[in-house]
């Protein structure tokens, strides 16, 4: 039941996507249909394909900063079994340019994604296990799952309420977001017993579906880690996009910031570019 329902969400979410038109919340709408708004909205699933170049700002506990540029690759299938294909790499500085991650990620809810992590000291990809969802993204307070690999089915909701964002004063502009924003705040609880939290929660904002923040609490139900986005329409078909995504480290205050920058969507990329073969060859 539980993977027909999902399967149900993602074929009528397919269609809008493949329709170009980007979805909202409506009144009435089930909390399970307001996760797969932002859903689609993270992964840009009413696109054909995305692209966008990385700041990766690394700051930790003492205030010392380190600097990465990246670069970041999607399509957007929804077809063959294929939800989408994405990739993420990095090309500055020399002690970590072409270190890349190639995700495939499947519409069938039960079918687990596909991860493959290349470094170019070894010459070779490595396939990755679901198992390390939890780790660290490249060095960062971000999780795999949170980057690259997260769906809607992995977690059950309750629906609190709507309430009004606090606001955010961003590590990477100083510039306080969205306060007093309508949000559906919305409880999430993980599936899978081995995963490292007990709950999160997703504040999405009442009138587009974006995650403007997430709260992580561990298992003795104490928060650990937050996360915040920020957002601008981009390109001709307006399509909302995450620009400022800043994740914090209660625990050990490591902050870890990317911002998305020259944007852009719909360049009709090929799908042989997501391949273990072409990740494998790239020169960055």
């Amino acid at each position: 039941m539980r993977k027909t329902r999902w399967l149900l969400l993602i074929v009528m979410a397919a269609g809008m996507a493949l329709a170009g038109e980007v979805p909202k919340p409506k009144e009435g709408m089930s909390v399970d249909q307001l996760i797969d708004v932002w859903y689609q909205i993270q992964f840009t699933r009413f696109a054909r394909d995305y692209t966008s170049n990385n700041k990766v700002i690394l700051i930790d506990r003492g205030k010392a900063r380190r600097e990465r540029q990246g670069y970041r690759a999607r399509i957007i299938l929804q077809q063959h079994g294929i939800d989408y294909k994405d990739y993420v790499a990095f090309v500055s500085p020399a002690a970590v340019k072409g270190v890349a991650t190639l995700t495939w990620s499947y519409l069938d809810p039960e079918k687990e994604r596909e991860q493959w992590l290349y470094l170019p000291s070894l010459k070779k990809a490595r396939r990755t296990s679901p198992a390390n969802d939890d780790d660290s993204f490249m060095g960062s307070v971000f999780t795999v799952e949170e980057i690259t690999s997260w769906r809607p089915s992995y977690e059950t909701y309750k629906l609190v309420g709507v309430k009004k964002f606090p606001g955010y004063k961003s590590e990477y502009d100083g510039k306080t977001y969205y306060a007093g924003d309508d949000c559906y705040l919305i409880e999430a609880f993980p599936r899978r017993q081995t995963t490292l939290r007990s709950r999160r929660t997703f504040w999405l904002r009442k009138s587009d579906g974006c995650c403007l923040f997430q709260e992580v609490f561990d298992k003795n139900g104490k928060m650990y880690k937050t996360l915040f986005r920020s957002y601008q329409l981009v390109g001709p078909n307006s399509y909302p996009t995450q620009i400022i995504i800043e994740g914090k480290d209660l625990r050990t205050g490591d902050v870890s910031i990317v911002v998305n920058e020259e944007i852009k969507f719909d360049q009709g990329l090929k799908e042989n570019i997501f391949s273990v073969e072409n990740l494998q060859k790239m020169k960055w």
